[in-house]
């Protein structure tokens, strides 16, 4: 994972791959193919039966429940439009 993975669309960047215990991984990637995680870890016989994305384009989940929502900060928007490249 940390070199990259060879997937059926090419190979994945480099991630940040760190084991949390015997069945936990953290993992860090900077691209956003689909389903990328679970196609990473199948190709190197690591089966994903749950998946946690704590932060995306920036923004941390933080404290929300699942099934919660809030506003975004006017600075998230601004985050968000800056790496979408929209006004």
């Amino acid at each position: 994972l940390r070199e990259g993975v060879e997937l059926d669309d090419g190979r994945t960047a480099p991630a940040r791959a760190k084991r949390l215990g015997p069945s936990r991984l953290e993992l860090a990637i900077h691209e956003g193919r689909k389903h990328q995680v679970k196609r990473m870890c199948a190709a190197v016989g690591l089966p994903v039966t749950r998946l946690h994305r704590p932060r995306y384009a920036g923004l941390e989940l933080g404290d929300l429940a699942p099934g919660a929502w809030r506003e975004l900060t006017d600075d998230e928007v601004e985050l968000l439009r800056a790496a979408t490249g929209t006004k």
